[in-house]
């Protein structure tokens, strides 16, 4: 009975917490547009950081000097980070700045933006804002002005709407797709209207040069964009969404890969988690700041909840044990604590189906060619459960893979 109330208690939470992100996600039914404070241009450094990526970088370079902004308002930095192929030579060729960087133990993007950071501040011409990209990306023309306009609305630090280049390939290309388009429009849209904050998303970002002259960047762990948005988050500084600024990025056709990839994000959030779910929760507690409360949520919710299942089944199979319930309940309901825990806290049952798919047909993603690999969203989703736990069990492990990018996309 002990056992049952308590289970009953978590299911309460996590009901409670499905009820919060779907009234938020109501506010994703819309655009809203805020009024500007100024007409400035700023000036930007562009930053790629990349490992090995000839045969990307050539397209990106070209996709980023097409943007429909003034030429002398923005240059191309590809920090080739211990590269063995022709990264540095196709980047320099089609009009980018290149720096090479070798370190063999200090890998990964994290120190390669430190490294760009330390460089760039050491420019007699300082840029205003750095907008980092990765090297599958392509911009839309006027990727940057939708950008600038909204550091013109007041915000230090903007990220841009995360697209895909390759949605049809296969049943993964399209679940990821459709899982970034869902967290584009009810995630971060509604907390853009709502001036929640919204999280970088490690591509298609830029931020004050000020805030990390002032803060630092020291992010290198293997979830570096979480890890500045929530020491930004300490800081009450808050990050706007830019809706129209669209980056495509190519998602991985391989399940091998994506494990791997999805692996790192996850032993990267859980070690971003050791460090800062403590200072969120003492400041939102102490210093009664929502803000903060907030950012924590939302953090919980993309890391904790493998741990959230495991705890459920435990609970369910030790009910079993004490009660001899059938196994075959017992399997059902481990299976819905496991999956619940990620669907409860992402897309409210039902309810939000509607909001999704008012978000998709307002974005333009209801396409047929697209939604036939429906079915295979599920697996993706439900996956994430192991590898979140591998990702938990292997958080102190920092060796960074590269994710392989083949060009090819069907945009």
């Amino acid at each position: 009975m002990f056992l049952k109330i308590i289970c009953s208690i978590l299911q309460m939470l996590l009901f409670l917490t499905g009820c919060y992100y779907f009234i938020v996600a109501l506010f994703s039914l819309t655009v809203l547009k805020r009024s500007k404070l100024s007409a400035t241009q700023h000036t930007f450094a562009l930053i790629v950081a990349a490992h090995n990526e000839e045969s990307v970088i050539a397209e990106l370079v070209q996709s980023l000097k097409k943007m429909d902004y003034p030429a002398e308002k923005f240059d191309i930095f590809v920090i080739a980070d211990n590269c063995t192929d022709k990264t540095a030579e196709l980047a320099g060729q089609n009009g980018a700045i290149v720096w090479e960087r070798f370190n063999s133990t200090e890998r990964g993007k994290g120190y390669a933006m430190e490294f760009a950071f330390e460089r760039l501040f050491a420019m007699e011409d300082p840029y205003e804002y750095f907008c980092v990209f990765d090297a599958d990306n392509l911009v839309k023309p006027d990727f940057l002005l939708r950008m600038n306009d909204k550091i013109n609305e007041g915000y230090r630090a903007v990220q841009g709407y995360l697209d895909s280049k390759n949605p049809t390939d296969n049943w993964l290309t399209f679940s990821y797709s459709i899982w970034y388009w869902i967290n584009n429009r009810v995630a971060q849209l509604a907390r853009g209207n709502l001036n929640l904050g919204s999280r970088l998303g490690g591509t298609g970002f830029a931020v004050a040069a000020e805030l990390i002259k002032q803060y630092g960047w020291g992010a290198t762990c293997l979830a570096e964009d979480t890890e500045f948005t929530l020491k930004l988050a300490l800081n009450d500084i808050k990050v706007g969404w830019a809706h129209d600024a669209v980056v495509y990025d190519e998602k991985p056709r391989q399940l091998g890969t994506s494990i791997n990839q999805r692996k790192r994000w996850m032993q990267g959030l859980s070690e971003v988690a050791t460090r800062f779910v403590k200072p969120l929760f003492e400041k939102g507690v102490k210093q009664k700041s929502s803000f903060a409360l907030h950012m924590l949520m939302n953090f919980w919710s993309d890391t904790l909840y493998p741990l959230t299942a495991i705890f459920f089944t435990v609970i369910y199979f030790l009910t079993f044990v004490l009660d001899k319930t059938s196994v075959l309940y017992v399997l059902l309901c481990s299976f819905w604590a496991g999956a619940s825990a990620k669907l409860l806290l992402s897309v409210f049952v039902w309810g939000n189906v509607f909001v999704l798919l008012a978000g998709l047909y307002n974005d333009n993603k209801l396409d047929i060619n697209i939604m036939k690999n429906s079915f295979g969203f599920l697996i993706y989703i439900i996956s994430w459960i192991p590898i979140g736990i591998m990702g938990f069990i292997k958080r102190e492990e920092k060796e960074w893979f590269h994710t392989p990018h083949s060009g090819k996309d069907s945009k």
